[in-house]
């Protein structure tokens, strides 16, 4: 049987491709790749599943990598990884072909989540984090943070306290990779009045289309915009729903600890605005 370190020269491209198949059938190439979870559970926690969810991931996978060479930062095998809200396990994935598994982790609030990535066979170290929590790390131990649509869920004082986590845990010169919400979402819920929902998740939003409107010159002004719409089990409003962020609310907070090295805005690329942050 074929080892991950048969394949940890392969073009991340080649890689997606090996991951695709997996979806389909454990065993490709002779590497026994973790299981993924059913269907309804993947689009429950990423919006799609099988090969459009890894298809998605990629492309946040690509921009952490691109952008984190630009700012010195290479990832190798005895890098240290931290996937902040790992859910089922898919970036953890796309980065077991990088990084050796002693230096893979993944945290996650749903206790349920992380008993089935080790049931799926996730590589790394997984554990479970309450929402207002710490991470179970040293100081200046983690090179990468991965957080990809988690503080976009996030309340202010949620949000604060990871950012202190994060600032801890994160080595000097190493890098945080994070989505966040748009002033476009915003706009997105606002224009959701008086239409027919298309979906659970539309109808959840179309609760606060008068405040999304009026709360569009609070983001104009700096600061995060909060829409406690939940998220079931493990997920209640006070500390999960939907966050809007303005990038100067990441400069006002998160500096001087870290800076920004790129911020993408662009709806072509990615629905929410992806981040990418070095530690001073």
């Amino acid at each position: 049987m074929a080892t991950i370190e048969d394949f940890r020269q392969l073009s991340d491209s080649d890689w997606l491709t090996l991951l695709i198949q997996s979806v389909k059938g454990q065993t490709v190439q002779g590497l026994d790749f973790p299981k993924f979870p059913q269907d309804t559970i993947q689009t429950n926690f990423v919006g799609s599943c099988g090969e459009r969810a890894l298809k998605e991931a990629y492309l946040f996978y690509d921009f952490l990598k691109r952008e984190a060479l630009k700012s010195g930062v290479s990832i190798k095998k005895n890098s240290t990884i931290l996937d902040f809200g790992t859910g089922w396990g898919r970036f953890l994935r796309f980065f077991w072909k990088d990084v050796s598994e002693k230096g893979l982790n993944g945290v996650d609030v749903d206790p349920v989540m992380i008993d089935l990535c080790r049931t799926l066979g996730v590589p790394g170290n997984l554990q479970t984090i309450q929402p207002l929590g710490f991470l179970p790390y040293e100081d200046s131990s983690i090179d990468v943070i991965l957080a990809y649509s988690v503080f976009t869920h996030l309340p202010e004082n949620v949000h604060l306290n990871w950012m202190q986590e994060f600032k801890r845990v994160v080595r000097p010169g190493g890098i945080v990779a994070m989505t966040i919400e748009p002033r476009r979402f915003l706009e997105f819920v606002a224009e959701l009045k008086n239409k027919t929902p298309e979906n659970n998740w539309h109808a959840a939003l179309q609760k606060f289309s008068d405040y999304a409107e009026q709360a569009i010159p609070l983001y104009d002004s700096g600061q995060l915009v909060y829409l406690p719409t939940g998220g079931g089990a493990f997920r209640e409003p006070s500390v999960y729903g939907d966050a809007v962020c303005p990038i100067s609310f990441l400069e006002k907070n998160w500096m001087p600890e870290f800076s920004i090295r790129s911020h993408i805005d662009d709806p072509k690329q990615f629905w929410q605005a992806a981040v990418l942050l070095q530690r001073s």
